[in-house]
């Protein structure tokens, strides 16, 4: 069980010149730990969480997964692109889910297969639509999927 020191208050009537000189020196030896709020004791003192645990709970808070859109749709993307500025398509005003036309408008793909196929709509309805009904544009990628994917094409 660890028992913290109380605090004592200076005295008063104590002078200045007679006041204590020094004290304990010693860093503490428990501290606090951050995620779980449990007082640990410290065996080194830069250590700051209680356990690994709490360390990789506290280095993955607020991490965004880092995304990579697939082929397929990069190229259904760049031919919905092409057509739109080269006018065989036009591209509204208005969104076809709320009618918003103060926003920019984009063009949601209901198939990657089918690239000149999709609804007109402003970026927050995309946005929603996408997460109703996910259509696999994009993959997660880290360090360790990336280097699982360079070996597979070495071999």
């Amino acid at each position: 069980m660890l028992i913290l020191k109380e605090i004592k208050l200076r005295d008063q009537n104590c002078s200045r010149g007679k006041r204590k000189v020094g004290g304990n020196r010693r860093p503490r030896s428990w501290t606090i730990c951050p995620v779980c709020l449990c007082v640990f004791v410290m065996n080194r003192l830069d250590r700051r969480f209680c356990c690994y645990a709490c360390k990789v709970k506290a280095q993955t808070t607020g991490r965004r997964t880092k995304r990579r859109t697939i082929t397929k749709a990069r190229s259904a993307q760049s031919l919905l692109r092409y057509h739109v500025q080269a006018g065989n398509i036009v591209r509204p005003t208005t969104c076809e889910e709320c009618g918003a036309t103060d926003r920019p408008i984009e063009g949601a793909h209901f198939n990657y297969n089918e690239p000149l196929r999709v609804r007109w709509l402003c970026v927050s309805c995309h946005r929603h639509w996408d997460a109703r009904c996910p259509k696999g544009g994009t993959v997660a990628t880290n360090k360790k999927t990336s280097a699982m994917a360079e070996a597979g094409k070495d071999a």
